[in-house]
This record gives structure tokens, C-alpha cells and sequence, in this order.
């Protein structure tokens, strides 16, 4: 919703849609493989019930991923080394050189196929994998501005354990658990958040602001107005039409609800209990 937001300002370019599965067809072909596309994809996504279409925005890791080998989403098809892809292409712990630099020269060129594709002026991105590279990211563009969203961990958990275990299924080329699976997401999700909450003294005074979703949700327009003026993005009043356009058609969009077990809540609080304590959320 945040992405999607925030792409009505002209002057952003975006990864799409159709980007993210044919990221080396860009220069030919667009006209013929979208219209395929568009036909065998559905409109709205699974995991929160948002519209999806082939120029819409969307999260570049997926892109990414079928650009180069050294991807967290190689999981997809090898869950058993889940937590060895986190560690090494989301934390960048143990990373050679040259996987970094593989890393740094595709993302330098999916930006400038996304802003030529666009046209688009300055780079918006909204990728969770990005949380665990704040560090590297700075190092590359020393004045990116960061919006990082915070969101119930109740929901967190309970949205990517539905996503994770059916869209791993038809993937998969080794065999796990759901409860492998659900102790991966845990343990991942903690070592972003502590990575995360370490790494962020390296961006420049006035170039973060950290948001609840929940706030945004209530109030699109006045969040999005705050987070350009906090960041010091310029063009909000050229975009405000658009904006409030798209946000006024979101009005009555019923996204997913999600019931939390006995089991659930357990888990989460006994994982998770730093997130919902700093950032004072409950069931």
C-alpha cells in the first residue's frame, strides 16, 4: 500500500511487475510477454488481498533474484539452507567480495532499467530484505532516504506463514517442515530486526523515519505528507492529486484479517518479545 502510495508521484521510478519475472526483457518484447502476463496472472495478491497488474510497483528482490545467483530466494527451491541464505545474502555476514560486488552492480542496474522503464527521475524502493543491508545500501547511495515500517508482529507472523508455506510448495526441490519452516521465519525475522537496529546510526541525521503501518493505514495522506517534509523529498504538492486520487479509491479495500491461535500469540511472544515491547504492540 506504502509503495503503491508513494509511486503516484511521477518523479519516483519503480521495479514492476512484469520487471520482477522478465527483468532481461525490458528492451524488446514488453508489448507481447504483458499481455500474456496479464492473462494468466490474477488481479489481486494472495497475501494481502491488494490489486496486482504488470505496471504496478513491486518489491525488486524478486527481480534480483532472476538476475544473479546469490539471493535469499534461492530458499524457494532449497528451504533447507534457508537460514545460510539469510545469513549470507540479507546480512551479508560471511559475503565474499565477489558476491558483494555482483550484489552492488545488478541492483546499480535494475534501478536504471527501472527509472528508463518509468521514467522516473529518482529510485522507490520497498523491499523487507533491504532491512538487513542499511549498511551496504548507505555505503552505495550515501543520501537514500529510509522510511522503515513497523507492523503488529501478531500479523507479520501469521501473513508470511500463510505466504511461505503455500508458496513454497510447488518450488521446492528438498522437502520441510511446516515447523522448520515457521522456526526459520522466527529466527530470521529476529536477526533483520536486531541487524536492522544496529546498522541504522550509519544513515545521515534527516535521512530516516520509522512508521507504523497501522498509521499510515488510518491516515495515508497526512503520513504521506509528514514522511516527505521529515525526509525532505520535494514534489509532494505536484503529486497530491494523484495521491489522494488513488487513496481515495482505497476506501472500503478489505485486506486479509487474521486470526491468531493460542499457539500463535505463544510464539510470537516468546520470539518476538523485543519488537512488540519497543514498538508497544498487542493483540
Amino acid at each position: 500500500f506504502v509503495h503503491n502510495v508513494f509511486s503516484c508521484d511521477k518523479h519516483f521510478g519503480y521495479n514492476t511487475t512484469y520487471q520482477t519475472v522478465f527483468p532481461h526483457l525490458m528492451m524488446w518484447g514488453q508489448p507481447f510477454f504483458k499481455k500474456n502476463m496479464s492473462w494468466l496472472m490474477p488481479d489481486k495478491r494472495p497475501t494481502d488481498n491488494m490489486e496486482l497488474a504488470v505496471d504496478l510497483p513491486q518489491e525488486e528482490e524478486f527481480a534480483l533474484a532472476n538476475m544473479m545467483p546469490y539471493t535469499y530466494y534461492n530458499f524457494w527451491f532449497l528451504p533447507e539452507y534457508q537460514q545460510e541464505y539469510a545469513d549470507k545474502y540479507l546480512l551479508f555476514d560471511d559475503i565474499t567480495e565477489k558476491e558483494l560486488k555482483v550484489f552492488e552492480e545488478t541492483f546499480v542496474k535494475l534501478i536504471k532499467i527501472s527509472l528508463w522503464n518509468t521514467k522516473g527521475t529518482q529510485f522507490l524502493s520497498k523491499n523487507p530484505p533491504h532491512t538487513g543491508r542499511v549498511k551496504e545500501l548507505v555505503k552505495m547511495f550515501p543520501n537514500a532516504k529510509f522510511i522503515y515500517l513497523m507492523r503488529n508482529p501478531y500479523t507479520v507472523f501469521e501473513s508470511t506463514r500463510s505466504f511461505f508455506t503455500n508458496t513454497i510448495q510447488p518450488l521446492k526441490l528438498q522437502d520441510i517442515s511446516n515447523e522448520e519452516l515457521e522456526k526459520n521465519i522466527l529466527s530470521i525475522y529476529a536477526k533483520l530486526y536486531h541487524k536492522y537496529e544496529a546498522d541504522k546510526t550509519c544513515i545521515p541525521k534527516g535521512n530516516l523515519i520509522e512508521v507504523k503501518f497501522e498509521d499510515f493505514e488510518a491516515d495515508a495522506m497526512g503520513m504521506t505528507e509528514h514522511i516527505y517534509k521529515a525526509l525532505s523529498i520535494p514534489g509532494f504538492a505536484e503529486a497530491r492529486a494523484d495521491i489522494e486520487k488513488y487513496v481515495g479509491g482505497k476506501k472500503g479495500y478489505k485486506k486479509n484479517k487474521y486470526k491468531y491461535d493460542e499457539r500463535t500469540v505463544q510464539l510470537v511472544q516468546d520470539n518476538w518479545n523485543f519488537a512488540l515491547e519497543q514498538w508497544k504492540y498487542d493483540l
